[in-house]
């Protein structure tokens, strides 16, 4: 099993992460960065949801395995779908589950105040957790409705309590989504255990995005501020195809070469 190392705050530089559930990618991938994470974020990104509430144990068994037995070098991370962990009992079962299915390094899972008692039977029982507090994508039904917190003094001293709290039960490390520069540097400074963020500045210990937005494979042209477009995929994709149908109109494809005799 490849070391937990990478997630310590001695680790020498900034942790990357990634989001990706297909092999192929997770194949160009492995080795590159440090964490591959099969994200519910498959509802949208794969299956066209509006949320991820929809998003089934099944799915992620068989995204988490078909993307985790491909790698081999970068820590394998999964997420808990929504309501797979709602009381302790539950949440272990189907952490059994998928580790057993999957064999992820760690799961993930979004935390509040009223399950961190999971989180800690989960650690209890020796399953390496990652605490994902800030905006916690599962609790909307309308992503329209996120906003960034941290901005108010009470928000930022509930989320660094979280994370303090996330840190003392065990969490390996913290994932900060959506919150503002200075509550991300408040938390990254006051834990000891590493923070990737995902809207959450330069600040954190590490970084996470999804590989679709990465390379603009989304059609949707809606996407939050934290994305960073690194290549137009779509944009060439749609050059190829063109050029594809082009040909096997004019019935330049298949020629001789790729014909059997």
């Amino acid at each position: 099993m490849k070391k937990i190392k990478i997630l310590h705050k001695s680790f020498s530089k900034p942790i990357s992460c990634l989001a990706t559930y297909s092999p192929s990618i997770a194949k160009i991938l492995d080795g590159k960065i440090d964490l591959i994470l099969v994200g519910d974020s498959l509802g949208s990104t794969v299956y066209g949801m509006k949320n991820t509430q929809g998003v089934t144990m099944d799915m992620m068994k068989n995204h988490g395995a078909a993307v985790n037995k491909v790698i081999k070098k970068s820590l394998k991370v999964l997420d808990m779908p929504y309501k797979t962990y709602d009381s302790k009992i539950d949440g272990y079962k189907n952490a059994k589950i998928l580790l057993n299915y999957c064999k992820p390094d760690l799961l993930k899972i979004e935390i509040s105040e009223k399950n961190l008692v999971v989180l800690k039977y989960l650690v209890d029982k020796k399953i390496n957790v990652i605490s994902h507090i800030g905006v916690t994508p599962q609790s909307y039904k309308n992503f329209n409705k996120i906003k960034v917190l941290g901005r108010t003094y009470k928000e930022k001293k509930n989320l660094l309590k979280l994370a303090k709290e996330s840190e003392t039960l065990g969490a390996k490390a913290i994932l900060l989504e959506c919150v503002t520069v200075d509550t991300a540097k408040l938390i990254t400074e006051n834990v000891s255990i590493p923070t990737i963020g995902i809207g959450a500045s330069r600040y954190c210990d590490g970084q996470v995005l999804v590989f679709d937005d990465l390379i603009n494979l989304s059609t949707n042209n809606k996407k939050p501020r934290f994305v960073k477009n690194y290549f137009n995929f779509n944009k060439i994709a749609s050059n190829v195809v063109e050029r594809y149908n082009r040909e096997v109109k004019l019935k330049k494809f298949p020629s001789n070469k790729f014909s059997y005799n």
